[in-house]
């Protein structure tokens, strides 16, 4: 049998072990989409500055190609600076729908990866829930027998 006492500050302090935990999981998961966020802004600054260098010297070759078709270097990088500033207006004629459009990928990417691991952590959860509900069921059916057990040798106290 049991001889354990109920004791308020014994469950005070689990309560408060608890909330510890649930706050240090808080700061955990925080630290971890926060680093996963950092770490994809770094890689797309990457990729961009990457791209930037790309576009340069393809706008290098161009101009440089444009020279040799125009017999003048000077008139090659003019034609290909002409090119990019007819780019840089059509860019600013759909301004409006372009931010639009980049503000809808960033949120999808910082939200996507912020959710990512979320769907990991929830299986774990409910799967750590459904085994402790097996034994909480487990414990409830040992409680069960051993209160018919004192139920018994009660009777048969009485009857003697």
């Amino acid at each position: 049998m049991m001889d354990q006492k109920f004791s308020f500050s014994g469950s005070f302090n689990k309560l408060k072990e608890y909330i510890d935990t649930q706050i240090e999981l808080v700061k955990l998961r925080s630290i971890a989409r926060g680093s996963r966020i950092l770490a994809s802004l770094i890689l797309d600054v990457s990729k961009i500055l990457l791209s930037l260098l790309v576009v340069f010297f393809f706008a290098m070759a161009l101009a440089f190609y444009l020279g040799q078709l125009f017999n003048n270097y000077a008139l090659g990088f003019l034609a290909a600076g002409i090119a990019f500033a007819i780019i840089i207006v059509i860019i600013n004629v759909a301004k409006g729908k372009l931010e639009l459009l980049l503000m809808d990928l960033t949120i999808r990417k910082v939200l996507g990866k912020w959710h990512e691991e979320d769907d990991h952590l929830e299986e774990d959860r409910l799967s750590r829930l459904r085994k402790k509900a097996a034994k909480a069921e487990e414990a409830a059916a040992k409680i069960k027998e051993e209160i018919e057990i004192i139920e018994d040798e009660h009777e048969q106290t009485i009857e003697k």
